[in-house]
């Protein structure tokens, strides 16, 4: 006993010696999960990162590539264009769930060869940091022709819940601050400069029994019915009945209020600089199950489309409820299983509708 305990022990300090050595002279890139960049009282995606990320839980890992400025791209270098469009948005426009050329953006850049597609879209942004973000890039680009802002069910949650302004920044602050991040102490850098090795033969195992749970979970599929999101309750179900913490501390309908100013403002922008407005709006699983009889989504959408101005709205309801009517498995076809987010089949969808509204009308 005592001799296999010598061996273990001697072959688990020999492990630890070669992984030493290999973090430090053989692989030198730093191991991210994602590229996110906490602050106090915003977030905003690292400059020049690469991660392996996997926020949702069904589905696969997927690789994440930020460029100079931040944005999310697919990390191959492309000739710069004379003309260029931004997409703004949340997690929706960000890809979660897909590795970049699978997202509507990325399919969108393949195919549009004379503009530089630039993907702002950065989980749980809305209104009020699409607003600071076009303020903001404008005055980088001169090139800049086409905006198009995505504008999702969470907004209203957000703007009334998450985001807020403060004189002393530039940017919209979060209403509750994070609390501040503790310093990485002495053992955890050295963990993180020395165990590379250790951590990637992890990741591939944890990788390869999720891909496992995914594999097994797409066998198991039945029709079932999207449950209620909590967030977009408010389209089929009275603003009494939905959970009234969602919408401190301003309250639902100031939230709408919020967003319509914001879209007023960017109007505003857009036509100072002769630019173009598109606003992209696409159902959640519930609302295309549950319906819009409390609070129609399109018809808000269409109203902040004419009070910004905006040059079309790109509604993908009807694509989507059209699916939903000729697939039983339409849950699936669209959405990542168990989740909001879209799969590669609805990104191709979108893409094709934005193309044809956006960059073909020319």
């Amino acid at each position: 006993m005592f001799k296999i305990l010598k061996n273990l022990i001697f072959y688990l300090a020999l492990f630890i010696i070669f992984d030493i050595f290999y973090s430090n002279f053989l692989y030198k890139e730093s191991i991210k999960y994602n590229c996110y960049k906490y602050l106090k009282n915003f977030h905003e995606l690292q400059k020049n990162c690469k991660a392996k990320e996997k926020w949702i839980r069904s589905a696969k890992s997927y690789d994440v590539f930020t460029d100079k400025n931040g944005f999310r791209y697919s990390g191959k270098d492309i000739k710069s264009k004379n003309q260029s469009a931004i997409f703004l948005g949340d997690s929706f426009t960000y890809g979660m769930g897909l590795d970049y050329y699978k997202t509507f953006t990325g399919i969108i850049e393949k195919k549009i060869l004379n503009y530089d597609i630039k993907n702002l879209g950065v989980q749980g942004y809305s209104s009020s940091v699409y607003l600071y973000q076009i303020r903001n890039y404008i005055k980088k680009d001169k090139n800049l022709k086409k905006i198009i802002i995505q504008l999702d069910i969470s907004d209203v949650f957000e703007e009334a819940s998450i985001w807020t302004k403060d004189k002393q920044f530039i940017h919209p602050v979060l209403i509750k601050e994070r609390k501040n991040e503790e310093e990485i102490n002495n053992f955890d850098s050295f963990k993180e400069k020395n165990f590379k090795g250790s951590r990637l033969i992890a990741r591939s195992i944890n990788n390869f029994f999720r891909n496992l749970r995914i594999e097994k979970s797409k066998k198991e599929r039945k029709n079932l019915k999207p449950g209620f999101s909590g967030w977009g309750n408010f389209l089929f179900l009275d603003i009494k009945k939905t959970n009234p913490v969602l919408w401190e501390p301003i309250g639902f309908n100031n939230a709408l209020k919020k967003i319509e100013n914001d879209f007023v403002q960017i109007g505003k922008i857009i036509k100072d600089n002769n630019l173009e407005l598109y606003i992209l709006t696409y159902p959640w699983p519930d609302t295309l199950e549950y319906g819009q009889n409390s609070f129609n989504w399109e018809k808000f959408s269409n109203s902040l489309c004419i009070k910004s101005e905006c040059s079309n709205l790109i509604n993908l309801f009807p694509d989507f409820q059209k699916i939903k009517n000729n697939n039983n498995n339409w849950l699936y076809k669209i959405y990542i299983d168990g989740d909001l987010h879209i799969t590669h089949f609805g990104h191709k969808i979108i893409a094709e509708k934005i193309i044809n509204k956006v960059f073909l009308n020319e």
